[in-house]
């Protein structure tokens, strides 16, 4: 920004520089008694920083005086100056939900409507007329400002409420949002008793992969199989990246007999299919075990305790050279 000298300012100017100046404590306080008077719970009036927001306040009014004549302080009214700093301790109110930055925005409308208010009131009638036609469309443009703002925040939170339960790698959810889905269903099923399932999926030969190709070869094949997945299962079902080379699929409504099928042709699509390396196709690895609610538990420990047993169970198996199906039974 250039520096510029201040500005003598017309008489229209100087009148409202005098009323900002003289009444800005009774601005202040008219505005502050709305505010609080709107707060509805105890912690968020507890939260209010009173002393600070009047001090504030009347500093800010302070400069939106001097900012009717004086470029240099208007300049200090955007981004890193110091009445724009001052103005962000008006809006620490509240914990930080979309309601609260909506109630910070309808503040700063009524701030900004006792400012006009006390200036109509103070100048002749054609003035006045001119003051309210302003403060209507103010009033207006703020409402387009606090909408666009909630659409941004709104979007913002979503991003970050599906980065927090979605695996980085995969696409996948993650093991948080696993658990809180599988309490989720025990509840159902002790409270309406729909039956559910979980199928659990192990890479056998990632370690193997990542040695020999290295690790952006066994990424590359966790996407793959991520992909797999998400083709074989139902719109309801939650597909779930468990840990390193372990998936989980919870399958609602989905009883024992029903999710050993779907988990021998989960296994059987994975292992039927090629990943591409470089000029190479490797077939991937896998061993899927299962559990279902209530046959095998009706608590998510105890059900992801027994998924992980038949996984093993079949795994152990595999490597003697048995026959089993995907629930860990041996066939022969």
């Amino acid at each position: 920004h250039q520096n510029s000298a201040p500005l003598n300012g017309d008489p229209l100017s100087r009148k409202a520089e005098s009323l900002l100046t003289e009444h800005r404590l009774q601005i202040a306080k008219g505005w502050l008694a709305k505010i609080i008077d709107e707060i509805e719970d105890l912690a968020t009036l507890e939260s209010f920083p009173t002393q600070t927001s009047i001090r504030a306040s009347v500093d800010v009014l302070e400069g939106l005086a001097t900012a009717l004549h004086d470029d240099r302080a208007l300049i200090e009214f955007e981004p890193g100056g110091l009445y724009y700093e001052k103005s962000a301790t008006l809006g620490l109110v509240g914990s930080g939900r979309s309601s609260d930055l909506m109630a910070v925005a309808r503040s700063m409308q009524a701030l900004e409507d006792s400012i006009w208010e006390m200036m109509i009131g103070a100048f002749r009638r054609d003035d006045r007329d001119l003051l309210r036609l302003i403060m209507r469309l103010r009033r207006a443009l703020t409402g387009v400002s606090m909408a666009a703002a909630e659409a941004c925040y709104a979007r913002a939170n979503s991003e970050l409420d599906r980065m927090a339960h979605t695996d980085a790698l995969t696409d996948l959810f993650n093991r948080r949002y696993l658990m809180r889905e599988l309490e989720r269903h025990v509840e159902i099923f002790k409270r309406y008793h729909h039956p559910f399932s979980i199928i659990m999926l192990d890479v056998d030969n990632l370690k193997w992969l990542n040695d020999t190709y290295g690790h952006a070869t066994g990424d590359a094949a966790l996407r793959h199989i991520a992909t797999l997945m998400r083709n074989s299962i139902r719109d309801v079902d939650f597909a779930c990246r468990y840990g390193g080379d372990e998936f989980v699929i919870l399958m609602p409504e989905t009883e024992k007999r029903v999710v050993e099928i779907v988990a021998e042709r989960i296994s059987a699509s994975l292992q039927k299919t090629k990943l591409k390396i470089d000029h190479s196709l490797l077939t991937l690895e896998v061993t899927v075990g299962s559990a279902s609610c209530p046959e095998d538990g009706t608590d998510s420990e105890h059900l992801l305790q027994e998924a992980d047993a038949s996984l093993y169970r079949l795994k152990a198996a595999k490597n003697r050279g048995g026959n089993v199906t995907a629930g860990g039974q041996l066939t022969g």
